[in-house]
């Protein structure tokens, strides 16, 4: 990289720093001519960041200006390649959780079990009958991720309708064995 001058930022003069009241132990409010030197500080810190992130930027262009088409070409090409894997890494976290949804108590435990990297094949797709065996394995082996069954039922059994009591004819057929 080839040397540059880089022009001197202008900076205001510096006021002398007013007297900040310590604040006593036991608490209390730092006062008025506290408050006025806190304010101060905050100010002066907010400045502080804007310079920098205006310096960060003119540095930057320099660096820029002196690079070549191809090296810009090779960043934004390397840009986009970061992007595309967080693109494909975020799919395959939503499509975990999709899956686990069915069977897992909190899909986001699945993500967090699963690499996402291990599903993604060379043209960026999701192989999602990967991702079933993965679920499916797991589960084998962390059994309590799984949903829970339907609550115990304390009331001994379904409930059912009652059958209709058998008349007087039906109970004397069935003793004289004609049902």
């Amino acid at each position: 990289m080839s040397e540059s001058t880089v022009e001197p930022t202008p900076e205001a003069p510096e006021a002398p720093a007013p007297a900040v009241a310590a604040e006593p132990e036991d608490g209390a409010p730092l006062g008025p001519a506290g408050e006025k030197a806190l304010e101060e500080w905050k100010r002066r810190a907010k400045d502080a960041e804007r310079t920098q992130r205006e310096q960060a930027k003119r540095l930057q262009a320099i660096d820029d200006r002196d690079k070549t088409e191809v090296q810009r070409a090779s960043e934004r090409a390397d840009a986009a390649e970061q992007r595309a894997a967080a693109m494909a890494t975020r799919t395959v976290r939503a499509e975990v959780r999709a899956l686990a949804a069915a069977t897992f108590a909190d899909p986001g435990d699945a993500v967090a079990f699963l690499d996402p990297a291990d599903f993604v094949d060379d043209d960026g797709d999701v192989d999602t009958k990967k991702v079933t065996r993965a679920l499916a394995d797991l589960l084998n082996r962390k059994p309590h991720l799984a949903k829970e069954g339907a609550p115990p039922s304390f009331d001994e059994g379904a409930r059912r309708k009652a059958d209709k009591p058998p008349s007087m004819n039906e109970l004397i057929r069935r003793k004289a064995g004609l049902i």
